[in-house]
């Protein structure tokens, strides 16, 4: 008997398709043998491969009883049972996360193993109603308010429009057993909390249909997020760069001009690409960015996941302490130059893929000087060599900026090109000691241009930039 809501569910959401093939988690509980057991009755309708994974959590001494029965229940079925014993507790150390987000992270992770085309989960109305509130008491914009939908990526969820009433009605009408999980039934684990003391209190005490009003709900909301979010892509493409370091910068101007609500999930949508997951950004979070903007100056913010925010003059730039932290380390030498003598060249390839071609050529019939942003001459007989260092700023570098030989800090230079605070540490120079040649890119110094009198040339060449 194939049960209406689970026909609903999955045809409303085109979630199977004919040739499909599907693994489905079960973990012997009563959400996941109903959803088994749905499934196999689906496929008296349409033809797919349906095949079972089940992981062995190694937490509670029942999981061996669990898994086992797990096996018998596939081989009634006489459908493929596949299973996986990790210890999800020290994952969870490893890893600093939850023991509930170390199990969903390497349960979806073998079971993508299994090269499904589509994985079922037994996630049902209770569940959705549960995200929603957990959601709300966490801090949300409007997605976490769609709590879990049926369909997410390669992730289908049939039971979605199901009760857990409905559902263990249904086993017992099948006179199915089914599993419980001792875990489940205690208090200590936020969302049990809302699953034992919270949703009862709601449907007992307010409205015996609270769950099913918040499922409404949040199936409404999927409906004004697919809305707006057409408004956030369309913001996206025309507003968000990406540095050729692969950092998202966004134009502080364009965010001023959009809607409050699209301007946050315009932030969001940038923050969920460089996030693992993105429960830990909140509201607070987003609304900080917002404040960004507000005065004048570089202003930054620090976000979960070594996420930094800066605001740089008219941007905002996502940048990764992380990489910041290697900048840093980068400030060291990456190569010397050596002595060349006239029609003598040198070349080297650095790990960054940068390319440094250096030649030394007469200047006595001057040639024209090339116009080229990654190709400079400089007065060679001004130049020692043996000093000559391709690398990234330090405290106390300078270049001169005019005959007089004026002297101004590479800092205060950056500062008044207005190059943003992310790439200064990023941009290669050629110095000799202190004194720079040239900020790569940007300005050669004027005490090394070439002059009348100058008689050889020290070329310089930058490729793959």
């Amino acid at each position: 008997m194939l049960l209406k809501e689970v026909r609903r569910a999955i045809e409303s959401n085109n979630m199977i398709k004919e040739g499909d093939k599907v693994i489905v988690g079960v973990s012997g509980g009563a959400d996941s043998v109903t959803l088994l057991l749905q499934l196999a009755e689906y496929r008296k309708e349409t033809e797919y491969t349906l095949q079972v994974f089940h992981l062995n959590h190694m937490i509670r001494e029942e999981a061996a009883a669990d898994e086992e029965f797990v096996r018998a229940l596939c081989d009634r079925l006489k459908i493929p049972f596949f299973s996986k014993s990790i210890d999800v507790t020290e994952y969870s150390k490893e890893n600093n996360i939850s023991v509930e987000e170390a199990g969903r992270i390497l349960r979806y992770e073998q079971m993508r193993s299994m090269g499904p085309d589509k994985i079922a989960v037994g996630h049902h109305m209770d569940d959705l109603a549960e995200t929603v509130i957990l959601n709300m008491c966490r801090g949300t914009g409007l997605h976490g308010m769609v709590g879990i939908a049926p369909v997410q990526d390669d992730i289908i969820r049939p039971l979605i429009y199901l009760s857990r009433t409905e559902i263990e009605e249904y086993l017992a009408s099948m006179d199915q057993d089914y599993r419980t999980d001792s875990t489940n039934l205690e208090t200590e684990y936020t969302r049990n909390k809302i699953r034992h003391e919270i949703l009862p209190l709601l449907t007992e005490g307010i409205n015996e249909k609270a769950v099913e009003h918040i499922a409404a709900m949040a199936d409404d909301m999927i409906n004004i997020e697919n809305h707006i979010m057409m408004q956030v892509d369309k913001a996206y493409d025309e507003y968000v760069r990406y540095t050729d370091e692969g950092v998202p910068v966004l134009r502080a101007d364009a965010v001023r001009e959009l809607d409050d609500h699209i301007a946050k999930e315009l932030i969001l949508k940038i923050l969920e690409k460089l996030t693992p997951r993105r429960k830990d950004i909140t509201r607070n979070h987003v609304e900080g960015i917002l404040g960004l903007l507000d005065g004048s100056g570089e202003k930054s913010m620090d976000l979960p996941y070594g996420l930094r925010i800066v605001r740089s003059y008219d941007r905002l730039i996502f940048t990764k302490v992380k990489e910041s932290e290697e900048a840093e380390d980068q400030r060291t030498l990456m190569i010397k130059v050596p002595g060349l003598t006239e029609g003598e060249g040198w070349s080297t390839t650095l790990e960054n893929g940068m390319s440094v071609t250096i030649r030394v050529r007469s200047f006595r019939n001057k040639p024209e000087i090339p116009n080229k942003t990654y190709t400079k001459w400089f007065d060679y007989d001004k130049i020692d060599c043996s000093r000559l260092y391709l690398r990234y700023r330090k405290k106390g570098d300078y270049l001169t900026i005019n005959n007089g030989n004026s002297k101004k800090s590479v800092q205060d230079y950056m500062v008044d090109e207005k190059i943003e605070r992310f790439k200064r540490d990023r941009i290669p120079m050629l110095t000799q000691d202190d004194h720079v040649l040239w900020i790569i890119g940007y300005r050669i110094s004027e005490y090394y241009k070439l002059t009348e009198e100058s008689r050889r040339i020290l070329e310089v060449e930058i490729t793959k930039i």
